[in-house]
């Protein structure tokens, strides 16, 4: 029951989101407190805004009310870090299906409280009921809510991609499609990563626009932690048709192809690994196969040190 009121709250939010005009991502389970990510494109293809939510849903998170505020407790030290420290805005969104009322607040340093007035353990964030979501006034707010420094940009950009990089290194498989309108200079195209972790696949869209930019120049941007490489078994009947114009001759008295260059091989060997079949100059597609590059499993090897307790943290130099 309580995981179908969940859903029912990240339907409704997407379907909110959508009217709107904001895109709506939602995100693989994890435990720390992002349900879906949100983002903003205005009518020129510019990214204006990209957010992360927590969504809650259920009448029980409307317990808690203080005169024009919704109480949001049962915040652990894990969570507070990774909003307040996360690449993206933060936000949590209530749901109460009983009577539709969806309020948010932004999740920062400065609005999620400890307990006990500052000495407890615990976290509190004190959630408008005047604040719905989404308005005009609301939209105002969320598209100027400020991004973090670079360094915990990118950080936290790949820590987004953490659970594809950790699928792979556990024997998965992680597999980019993409379609290109090569003509469009508006960079229109669909892109997905199809997981598949040994038990289930699941497929995550990418939905956004890359103007001017080649694709070939957009995934490793898109995906830095990741080396790409052909996917045999999707472009094997376009390699074979390639091969065979050139390097094999087909003897029509014998009916046979004779091969006059590189075998097959050979041949497939040299082509780029980061390649598309091309439909009529119109439209080009990839199925490209993604592995760890030396990013991927330095940022692992990062992330596994800075999410254990360290003995020495606290001994910092002092002049």
């Amino acid at each position: 029951m309580a995981n179908t009121i969940e859903r029912i709250g990240i339907h409704h939010c997407a379907e909110i989101a959508v009217r709107n005009k904001w895109i709506f991502r939602e995100q693989p389970v994890d435990d720390i407190g992002i349900d879906a990510h949100m983002e903003f494109v205005d009518e020129s293809g510019k990214n204006r805004q990209l957010l992360a939510l927590q969504i809650k849903s259920g009448s029980s998170w409307f317990r808690d009310k203080k005169d024009d505020y919704i109480v949001f407790r049962d915040i652990n030290d894990r969570q507070y870090n990774y909003w307040t420290t996360n690449s993206l805005p933060c936000i949590v969104v209530l749901y109460n299906p009983d009577d539709d009322m969806c309020i948010w607040q932004k999740l920062t340093d400065k609005t999620i409280e400890r307990t006990k007035g500052g000495r407890g353990k615990g976290f509190f964030v004190k959630v408008p009921t005047a604040q719905s979501f989404l308005n005009h006034s609301s939209n105002e707010k969320l598209l100027s809510f400020t991004n973090l420094p670079k360094h915990v940009l990118n950080y936290n950009f790949l820590l987004s991609q953490k659970k594809f990089i950790q699928i792979i290194k556990d024997g998965g498989t992680v597999k980019l499609h993409s379609t290109e309108w090569i003509n469009k200079s508006s960079g229109k195209g669909k892109t997905e990563l199809i997981v598949d972790d040994g038990e289930n696949e699941k497929r995550y869209l990418y939905p956004y626009y890359f103007p001017f930019t080649p694709y070939t120049e957009v995934f490793p941007k898109l995906f830095p932690w990741a080396d790409f490489e052909a996917d045999e078994d999707f472009y094997m009947e376009e390699d074979e048709s390639l091969w065979r114009e050139y390097h094999c001759y087909y003897d029509k008295e014998d009916e046979e192809w004779l091969i006059v260059g590189d075998s097959f091989e050979e041949f497939r060997k040299k082509l780029n690994p980061m390649r598309s079949i091309d439909y009529s100059g119109e439209v080009a597609e990839y199925m490209l196969t993604l592995s760890i590059n030396e990013l991927g499993r330095s940022f692992l090897t990062i992330d596994d040190y800075i999410s254990k307790e360290q003995p020495y943290t606290k001994a910092v130099p002092e002049e």
